[in-house]
């Protein structure tokens, strides 16, 4: 076996060394054998065979994991180090525009009509202040009928200053006003009657003292306190002197107010006839009005009582005095953060008509001894109507009114006067119904707009009209900056169509209605009138400004009373300085 196998293993060897050269040139590959066979082997030699192996793509799975764990609680002890930190300004809001210690302005127009203001204040400090200011306005009567002029001349001055919790403020006045009577009731075109003079002049001075409280803490009593006292003459030596005191004090109970409200008014009226008799008439109501006010979330409700007390001589008859008992009642809910707030209200209430206040009504009127000043009892004023914000540009109020007036004043042409260039007084029962509103636009920049009007009803107790009461009226109001130095305000109101009662016949058709004694009364008819207005500024600089007036543009000859139509379009120019 050993010879058989050996030369086997030659060939082996031999084959193998000779395919390894072969394939050695063939593919650069080298085999080497050394082999012993022991035993009996049977031996198979093949070419090698090498595997390819290449790397597979393994597919990873990705997104996010989710985790859960919950929370272990420790309690630790920290001990806080404080470290004092400088005091810093904070500019939460822009400035405010500087303040001047006052201004002046003054201007002239057609109808010889200048117009001067001045004021003048201290620069404002926490523990208080003072200032004063006067102005002077002239102007011709229209048609020039009459040389007279109407004059308003005033000056006052003032102090503040606070007490603790207290502020008290003090105050001084004079008005000196000169009234023309221009009017005639047959024309316009006819000069007033002259028997009596054109023209009256009062005298108006005063002063108040008020006290304030001011405490944060809403349960604290909170009051407020004023008192006056004025004196008003005019050219005939009447004279008429009038004390006037109001207190309010409130203080908050959980969610409610309470809180209690009064006045007295005292008034002293004398006169001295043409042979030297003087005679006097005094007048005073007294009221008091305790309230509580519940505020629960958007709802506000106030209720309350008026108590009043007419002790006014005239009005009783020489009776004495009358108790009146008005109740108050306010209810209101917000809705939508404001939007929409419907309300509702109860009131009345007493008005004193005294000598000084008939003439800021009408400033033609003619006092004589004979002459009444009832107090007028307003009841049953109820107003049901609905107020609101939908945007900061848009806001609006719509109300619908009744109130009903016992002793209500009227005017009448007087015929002591051929030409009824004066006017007396007449009192009755008289109810008013009204609907209204008012719309307020601020849609653009620097245009401000509104817009209100009002319908009238009146119930006259069979009288033959609501004498000068309108139908209708209506306003607008609109201002608009421009270019950063101009400004325009214009106004425009129409007022609707009025009767006026007279005792002076207006016209050769005119029938008069009622005759008491020798009197006659006749209807004078006002018609519907538009007085528009308009007003341009520039601003020179902060402190310089020149300004424009135009007045009654449409150049409209209405009359406010019978026998009295203003003065046609009139334009002023003038400046202002702030120093």
């Amino acid at each position: 076996m050993k010879s058989i196998t050996l030369p086997i293993l030659s060939l082996i060897v031999i084959n193998s060394s000779t395919y390894a050269q072969e394939a050695s040139t063939s593919n650069s590959d080298t085999l080497k054998m050394d082999v012993t066979f022991v035993g009996e082997r049977e031996m198979v030699v093949k070419d090698a065979l090498k595997l390819q192996s290449w790397p597979e793509l393994r597919t990873l799975e990705s997104g996010n994991k989710e985790f859960s764990y919950r929370l272990l609680a420790k309690r630790m002890n920290v001990n806080p180090i404080w470290t004092m930190i400088d005091p810093v300004r904070l500019r939460v809001d822009a400035p405010l525009s500087l303040l001047y210690r006052g201004y002046a302005r003054a201007g002239y127009g057609v109808y010889n009509t200048p117009i001067i203001e001045l004021s003048m204040t201290d620069l404002r400090s926490r523990e208080g202040t003072w200032g004063f200011q006067s102005s002077h306005f002239a102007t011709d009567a229209p048609l020039g009928l009459v040389d007279e002029r109407f004059q308003d001349s005033d000056a006052g001055v003032w102090l503040s200053r606070f007490i603790g919790k207290e502020r008290v403020d003090l105050a001084a006045n004079i008005e000196r006003d000169n009234i023309v009577y221009y009017g005639n009731v047959k024309s316009d075109t006819l000069p007033p009657d002259t028997s009596l003079g054109t023209h009256e002049r009062y005298l108006k001075y005063g002063g108040n003292v008020s006290f304030k409280s001011h405490h944060r803490d809403s349960t604290d009593m909170n009051h407020e306190i004023d008192l006056g006292w004025q004196q008003f003459r005019d050219l005939s030596g009447t004279t008429e002197n009038y004390f006037e005191g109001t207190f309010s004090m409130g203080k908050f109970v959980d969610q409610e107010r309470f809180a209690l409200d009064g006045s007295i008014n005292v008034d002293r009226l004398q006169m001295t006839s043409l042979q030297g008799d003087t005679t006097k008439t005094d007048g005073a109501i007294i009221s008091l009005t305790p309230t509580a006010t519940s505020y629960r979330g958007p709802l506000t409700i106030r209720a309350g009582a008026g108590l009043w007390i007419d002790a006014d001589s005239q009005s009783r008859n020489g009776l004495g005095s009358t108790f009146h008992f008005y109740p108050k009642l306010e209810a209101s809910i917000r809705i939508l953060r404001d939007v929409f707030v419907p309300y509702v209200s109860l009131d009345g209430g007493l008005e004193q008509n005294r000598f000084a206040s008939v003439i800021q009504k009408n400033s033609f009127y003619q006092l004589t001894p004979d002459s009444e000043f009832l107090t007028t009892s307003r009841s049953r004023d109820l107003e049901v109507g609905m107020r609101g914000t939908l945007t900061q540009a848009i806001s609006f109020q719509i109300y619908a009114s009744s109130t009903h007036y016992e002793d209500y004043m009227y005017f009448v042409n007087d015929s002591l006067f051929d030409s009824g260039a004066r006017f007396s007084t007449i009192y009755d029962t008289l109810g008013v119904k009204e609907i209204g509103g008012y719309l307020t636009l601020d849609l653009f920049n620097n245009l401000n707009l509104r817009v209100a009007g009002s319908l009238f009803t009146y119930d006259t107790n069979g009288l033959e009209a609501a004498w000068n009461l309108p139908s209708t009226k209506w306003s607008i109001d609109a201002r608009y900056e421009f270019l950063e130095k101009f400004s325009i305000d214009a106004s425009v109101q129409i007022m609707g169509s009025r009767q006026a009662i007279t005792q002076i016949k207006p016209s050769a058709e005119s029938v008069a209605f009622q005759q008491i004694g020798d009197v006659y009364y006749y209807n004078a008819d006002l018609p519907s009138y538009i007085d528009a207005n308009i007003g341009v500024e520039y601003r020179y600089n902060r402190r310089t400004s020149v300004w424009m007036k135009l007045s009654n543009i449409t150049n409209s000859n209405y009359r406010q009373w019978a026998g009295y139509s203003v003065q046609g379009f009139q334009a002023m120019l003038g400046a202002s300085y702030a120093f």
